[in-house]
């Protein structure tokens, strides 16, 4: 159980897969519930067969498996701060900046 959730991170197609396939599951859920609870009029068993529906859309795509690893993402490695030193964000003066981004905003007045 422990290498269910110390695995690498699901990559952004293993997301996509795992969205698309819970909106099925629980759209196919609600159109079978909806459909048993109309024929059978009970209106306990259509809320119990699309909470079975979240339920199991929830132990298939919640957990990272293995299914949703398959194109993993290479990152670049980092680039090296010319001096050698690293870079502050937000380094200026409170003036330039706001005059910088109305520049950008506006365009040069």
């Amino acid at each position: 159980m422990h290498r269910l959730f110390a695995g690498p991170a699901m990559d952004f197609k293993g997301q996509q897969l795992a969205e698309t396939l819970a909106m099925y599951i629980v759209l196919a859920s609600a159109a079978l519930g909806f459909l048993v609870g109309y024929l059978q009029q009970d209106f306990s068993r259509m809320i119990g067969i699309f909470a079975g529906g979240v339920v199991l859309a929830g132990v298939l795509t919640v957990p990272d498996w293995p299914a949703y690893n398959k194109h993993p993402i290479t990152w670049l490695p980092p680039r090296k701060q010319p001096g050698g030193g690293s870079q502050q964000r937000g380094s200026g003066s409170k003036a330039a900046k706001k005059k910088a981004s109305w520049s950008n905003l506006w365009g040069a007045l």
